[in-house]
């Protein structure tokens, strides 16, 4: 399959890597110099214009700012999509408006996390009645080897990009924190940063492999008296939970917001 990727940056350069180990790309981002240099990094072709892109591939990724959609539609206009599949990574750009930008394509929405850079991604993919069986085969074939891929109602991806999208940068400033804390506690920054990535390795292998809650796991290491409950009356007065909460509902709301701005 021939794949024009339309944007080079961070979310556009994983799928192009992921891609370009059984695919032929085509490459388009407006700065000349990154083109070029991603190009010959992953075997890809380099297209001085967008509208070359979008001429060749069978499949076109979007992954552009959403502010600069209505500028690449109109850029794009002329150019036959019918048969071809319009995959995009935009957050808030719904399948409906997408799809009165592009009529004859088959739109597919998908809203992944940085993970997939690294093949621990999680994805959320639209489901749509208007998807050819041929096209979520390919989609399913196109996604594996990235991670967790769900399809998923549209009315649910909001909320993944607060949980996972968004969900990691939270998880960093967690992971941060608690490497400053191993730093006070006499540790250096290096040996701080081995122990906790193991450690969140360790719980993270603990529900994978028992099953279990998280809540049932945290008092099988909570001691009647101990440090660990010690530590966890701290966390709950300091309102650690509520904190966490209130943050992704937050992210939530200003998903919503940006969907809501870019129409239907």
């Amino acid at each position: 399959m021939k794949i024009s990727v339309i944007g080079c940056g961070v979310m556009g350069s994983a799928f192009a890597r992921h891609f370009a180990k059984d695919h032929s790309l085509i490459l388009y981002d407006r700065h000349p110099e990154k083109r070029e240099a991603f190009a010959a990094e992953v075997g890809g072709v380099a297209a001085s214009q967008m509208k070359e892109a979008f001429s060749q591939g069978d499949l076109i990724l979007l992954s552009v700012k959403p502010k600069d959609l209505k500028s690449l539609v109109s850029e794009m206009k002329g150019i036959p999509l019918k048969g071809k599949i319009i995959l995009s990574v935009m957050t808030g750009a719904s399948v409906q408006l997408l799809k009165s930008y592009f009529p004859e394509a088959q739109v597919v929405r998908i809203m992944p996390n940085l993970g997939v850079a690294y093949q621990r991604g999680v994805t959320g993919i639209v489901e749509d009645p208007d998807l050819l069986e041929v096209t979520k085969k390919s989609i399913d074939s196109l996604m594996q080897g990235m991670g967790l891929n769900l399809w998923m109602p549209e009315n649910k991806i909001d909320a993944l990009i607060a949980l996972s999208g968004s969900g990691i940068g939270f998880v960093l400033v967690m992971i941060e924190s608690m490497i400053d804390g191993g730093v006070f506690l006499g540790f250096n920054a290096k040996q701080s940063r081995e122990i906790v990535l193991e450690t969140l390795k360790g719980a993270v292998a603990l529900m994978e492999q028992s099953g279990k809650h998280p809540a049932e796991l945290k008092l099988q290491i909570s001691s009647p008296g101990g440090t660990t409950i010690a530590g966890l009356k701290v966390m709950e007065e300091s309102g650690v939970r509520s904190g966490i909460l209130s943050t992704l509902n937050a992210c939530y709301e200003k998903a919503l917001n940006i969907t809501t701005s870019m129409g239907t």
